[in-house]
């Protein structure tokens, strides 16, 4: 079995105290150094705006400093990293947040606002005017939120709860599978991500309907997800695709290890279009986010070797 080296590791733990950015730093000492969970949300404060939205580029490829649903949810990615407990004032905006600003004439969150054009972003996140998304492209990111609000259950108003709970099985019985054009990969992702804080019916459908998904893909292979790869949707031995398609995420553990650059970090595999002063700045910021991610899924899968 190939392993990570431990000067290759060594080499991965420079480039994030060099290169990321403080928050991704602060979570990798979380798993890796004995940081503090605390350390990690005293410094995603600084992406959290008076609204209880998330902004300021935490998503890197758009800069929006005003908030978005899109970045709450990022936001809340961190939160629920370091197992922040709902009575934690980032937790608490984020959630007042999300509930005032469902759509409830059409019950979603839209990703983003037209405001993202006003600042850089890649070519994909433009916003050319609001519009209801079909259920092609409604799990990204409200499955994901309604995930989360049921994590926080505790802030959210019992009959919203209920109301997006509904949506979100309306938008799973609409198709046997998980459906999507926006694309299909990271509808999966989202509805990956809202499992473990679903009551137990709804997950469980999800998760068939992520098997189901996964079969349509037949043979799955390290790059069937393209951009995203298979390790996006197994970052440990116990999530669905690592026991329904085992080889092909042994085969993309080797290719992550030796795709690791001669400056020890991970780097994106996707660039913006435009923007071409600012995106170098927001690719540092991926690779810095992605090396903390790469180092531990390989740790997950014991794939380092600090022997």
């Amino acid at each position: 079995m190939k392993k990570l080296s431990r000067r290759n590791f060594e080499k991965a733990v420079k480039f994030i105290h060099a290169q990321a950015r403080e928050v991704d730093k602060r979570l990798f000492a979380y798993h890796f150094e004995g940081g503090t969970a605390v350390s990690v949300l005293n410094v995603l404060a600084a992406y959290q705006n008076n609204d209880g939205g998330f902004g300021h580029g935490i998503e890197p490829d758009f800069r929006l400093r005003a908030s978005s649903p899109m970045a709450t949810s990022v936001g809340l990615q961190y939160c629920t990293a370091v197992g922040a407990a709902a009575d934690h004032p980032i937790v608490q905006g984020a959630v007042r947040y999300l509930v005032n600003t469902f759509d409830a004439e059409y019950d979603y969150w839209p990703a983003t606002y037209e405001n993202v054009n006003d600042e850089p972003h890649a070519f994909w996140w433009h916003v050319s005017g609001l519009e209801p998304p079909d259920e092609t492209r409604w799990p990204n990111p409200s499955a994901e939120l309604v995930g989360y609000l049921h994590h926080y259950a505790a802030l959210v108003p019992a009959d919203f709860l209920a109301r997006v709970t509904t949506r979100a099985q309306a938008n799973l019985t609409s198709s046997s599978i998980i459906t999507g054009d926006t694309p299909q990969k990271y509808n999966v992702l989202c509805w990956e991500r809202a499992v473990p804080y679903l009551p137990d019916g709804v997950g469980t459908a999800v998760i068939t309907a992520i098997r189901r998904t996964f079969a349509a893909y037949n043979a799955i292979q390290p790059d069937t997800f393209e951009e995203l790869g298979v390790l996006a949707f197994a970052r440990t031995l116990d999530t669905l695709l690592a026991q329904i398609a085992p080889d092909a995420i042994q085969q993309a553990l080797d290719a992550e290890i030796d795709n690791q650059a001669a400056d020890g970090g991970w780097w994106p595999g996707w660039h913006w279009g435009q923007y071409e002063d600012v995106w170098p700045v927001a690719q540092q910021e991926w690779a810095g986010k992605i090396t903390v991610e790469t180092l531990l899924t390989l740790r997950n899968f014991n794939r380092i070797g600090l022997e």
